[in-house]
């Protein structure tokens, strides 16, 4: 098999890209300090000890004790192994399960799909933020987030930072101006390793996008209230419609400067 097709496939088990890849290289020798495994993999030298302990955790990759530490694979009729029969029990327990549970999965009140298109209507917040983390959840690549006040639920904060450790680059555009209010939480985002950029759009639509297969807007029908307002949020993978709105995102983030949250801090703190 060709280094991507053995890539492929430990994805395909459950393995993020940045473990596939270092996996796969750890595998074609003895054993490997870090710097030199972030290399070989091509795996950014900030993101190959979270990708390490992952793959130790595991129980896919073994470390020694000494100083610099090095590691090596667990053997792949045992490491492997386990995946796979764990990924087959999972398979047996949802087939199982599958009818069962469809008796009582109903649509949410004020939701419908149609055409591969899902909208809900209402004032739940909520609602927006576990469509959201359930996008991010499944993302490998990249995600695209604007928001106005960069809020979020204990859902998302979780996946948010489960996705910077696995390697996904995670870009946020806030809509208005980093002040006092907002601070906290925009730093909250850079010190878990998103990337941060101000648009200063006050009327724009909160917009989710991963991976350049799935896009989730917001659209508020009050723009200028902040709180008890009714919304509708659009979900949708059409290819067409993703990647209008993928471009859009990317140019916004190419076209605007990056955040000095230094400064920032110094502006508020006097």
């Amino acid at each position: 098999m060709k280094p991507e097709e053995i890539v492929k496939f430990l994805q395909g088990l459950g393995m993020s890209e940045y473990e596939a890849k270092t996996y796969a290289a750890l595998s074609m020798s003895d054993s490997m300090k870090a710097g030199e495994l972030s290399k070989r993999a091509d795996v950014p030298q900030s993101k190959i000890y979270w990708v390490l302990e992952d793959l130790i955790e595991k129980q896919l990759v073994e470390v020694s004790e000494g100083k610099p530490k090095e590691y090596r694979v667990v053997p792949a009729d045992i490491g492997l192994k386990r995946m796979i029969e764990e990924k087959e029990r999972s398979i047996v327990s949802v087939k199982s399960g599958l009818k069962e549970v469809s008796r009582y999965l109903k649509p949410a009140k004020g939701s419908e799909t149609s055409t591969g298109i899902w909208t809900v209507r209402g004032r739940n917040w909520v609602e927006f933020f576990n469509k959201a983390s359930d996008m991010i959840g499944k993302s490998r690549k990249y995600v695209y987030g604007v928001t106005r006040d960069f809020s979020r639920s204990a859902k998302l904060t979780h996946v948010v930072q489960s996705a910077v450790k696995r390697g996904v680059k995670v870009r946020v555009l806030g809509m208005q101006e980093i002040d006092e209010e907002n601070y906290l939480k925009a730093k909250w985002f850079v010190e878990h390793g998103a990337e941060l950029k101000i648009i200063e759009a006050s009327l724009h639509p909160r917009i989710v996008i991963v991976d350049g297969k799935e896009v989730l807007l917001r659209l508020d029908h009050d723009q200028k209230k902040k709180e008890d307002f009714p919304f509708s949020s659009v979900w949708s993978e059409d290819p067409g419609l993703v990647r209008v709105f993928d471009t859009y995102v990317k140019n916004l983030w190419e076209n605007t400067g990056e955040v000095d949250l230094k400064k920032v801090e110094m502006s508020i703190t006097g």
